[in-house]
């Protein structure tokens, strides 16, 4: 027996004659690798394991959804709205989630080296001990963002706001750059606690 395609789920079916609305679904360890679902609405649905990889949900509505262990590499989520979300150990390496609205959203332990978060709404999000190396940052809104432990190596931080954010024990180099007198003051605590 082969394992399941994309094809084969009646979420893809249903959206590629108009359907939208998949409020609720359950979608544990589906393979929709590669599938096109812009727009879709999968507010407070259930992804466990599921396999986005190469996926393209820019503009879907992910409020709430449980996304643990998830794998997202390469898919993107531009300007998609993961308010809430639960990505909690997922593998998000170079997906894009410029412009994603993130408030509130768990992405604790989660894997998003060199991952797009440019201009994305971050504040209050849980990012503890997360990979975020080489990651785009650049005007993300980090305000009350929980990076403790976070691995910041080569990330791009340009214009970030980082107003209350957490930066204990995070791992910073020598590019990670303070643009504003607030990130040199928490830089210079930081260093204080380390």
């Amino acid at each position: 027996m082969t394992d399941p395609q994309p094809q084969d789920y009646p979420l893809v079916e249903k959206y590629l004659v108009g359907y939208r609305n998949f409020e609720r679904a359950d979608l544990r360890a589906a393979q929709l690798s590669k599938v096109q679902l812009a727009g879709v609405y999968l507010c407070w649905a259930d992804l466990t394991d599921v396999h986005l990889q190469g996926a393209t949900l820019d503009y879907a509505d992910l409020t709430g959804a449980m996304m643990w262990r998830s794998h997202l590499d390469q898919s993107s989520f531009r300007l998609a709205n993961l308010h809430k979300a639960i990505l909690i150990r997922a593998s998000a390496k170079a997906a894009n989630f410029s412009g994603a609205e993130l408030h509130r959203a768990d992405l604790r332990l989660a894997n998003l080296q060199e991952a797009n978060f440019s201009g994305a709404n971050l504040r209050g999000a849980k990012l503890a001990y997360s990979n975020l190396r080489g990651a785009d940052l650049s005007g993300a809104d980090l305000s009350g963002a929980d990076l403790t432990g976070a691995d910041l190596s080569g990330a791009l931080v340009n214009a970030c706001c980082w107003q209350s954010a957490t930066l204990n024990r995070a791992k910073l180099d020598g590019n990670f750059k303070a643009s504003s007198k607030h990130m040199r003051d928490k830089l210079a605590f930081h260093e204080l606690l380390n």
